[in-house]
């Protein structure tokens, strides 16, 4: 501890002796750390005329009022504010250019390679890599502060799929498609602990597992490792998409079907981040059992898919990949 402390002061020296930080500004944060940073001041700008209303209170051919009425969700009403989905538009725009144009660089490139020479042994790690069909969101309920999440890694700020959704995905499909009890107790553990069921198939493959002549036996780990899967950087398709989720009605979900339905609804399109490219999944363990698991993971990953809106098409991956299976 005593030799860190002089090298450390030494590392910090220079920097701290130019009082402009000029050293420091020639080295752009990640594009994580942008999407972390949120909005920093909104512009002022005037929204597009296209979208703005009259003075008579009509509206606007996007939905924008004038100064005598309430417009849609197209725009801000004249104000000279834009509106708040176009701040967060062009933020988000902002970020994945960052992520696309570095597509991690150097650093993410070497980190990379690095992962794969330490999980290329067989007889230890089971590996498989799969391009995405479309797109992915993963992580999208993370705290933020526009709202939008995405798993992205806090060195790289490259995107990567966590290990506990990955083991999440071969425990579900375990559950439909494994029938031994004690094989999928092997692999997964049986943490005696109630979770929050995806979908009616998670919650049958819960039931399935559940012994209650077992009721009060402490916790078992799974005799697997799912590791956290790698975005691959040798890909054609970047790394971050934008991405717009519009939701068309509002009032009718928000009021849980109190209040109707119809063509007349205002819709709010809300932009998001979703994730493409191709993907690297390393499960460590015994060959034998690595392999089950793997096998679990392609069918899980191809069928069922993984993250958030799975039933709209995104999380699917192409396990028969053709030689240009990279989308965008």
């Amino acid at each position: 501890m005593d030799a860190m402390i002089p090298l450390c002061r030494a590392a910090l020296q220079p920097l701290l002796a130019d009082r402009d930080f000029a050293a420091l500004r020639q080295h752009q944060p990640h594009c994580g750390l942008l999407l972390a940073r949120g909005l920093v001041a909104l512009p002022t700008t005037q929204t597009s005329a296209a979208g703005s209303g009259g003075s008579d209170g009509s509206d606007g051919s996007n939905g924008s009022g004038g100064s005598g009425g309430s417009g849609g969700s197209g725009g801000s009403g004249g104000t000279g504010q834009p509106a708040a989905g176009e701040c967060k538009a062009r933020h988000i725009a902002a970020v994945v250019a960052a992520a696309n144009a570095a597509r991690g660089g150097a650093l993410y490139a070497a980190a990379y390679a690095r992962w794969c020479d330490l999980t290329a042994d067989d007889r230890r790690f089971a590996v498989l890599d799969a391009p995405l069909a479309g797109r992915l969101y993963i992580g999208v309920a993370r705290d933020n502060a526009l709202e939008t999440g995405v798993s992205l890694s806090h060195t790289y700020g490259m995107p990567f799929i966590p290990g506990s959704a990955v083991k999440g995905l071969c425990r579900a499909a375990a559950g439909e498609w494994l029938a031994q009890r004690e094989a999928r107790r092997y692999l997964f553990g049986d943490d005696r602990r109630p979770r929050a069921a995806n979908d009616a198939r998670d919650a049958a493959a819960d039931a399935a597992d559940a012994d209650p002549a077992e009721a009060g036996i402490d916790s078992e780990i799974g005799g697997v490792i799912f590791h956290d899967a790698w975005w691959n950087p040798a890909g054609k398709a970047p790394p971050l998409v934008a991405e717009v989720v519009t939701g068309h009605h509002a009032g009718y979900y928000g009021s849980a079907g109190k209040q109707d339905a119809t063509d007349f609804d205002a819709p709010v399109p809300a932009p998001q981040i979703a994730v493409s490219g191709r993907f690297r999944f390393v499960i460590e363990g015994d060959p034998a059992w690595t392999r089950l698991a793997c096998r679990l993971l392609a069918g899980g990953l191809e069928q069922r898919g993984i993250g958030g809106k799975r039933s709209s098409g995104y999380g699917h991956f192409l396990l028969n990949p053709s030689p240009s299976a990279d989308r965008v």
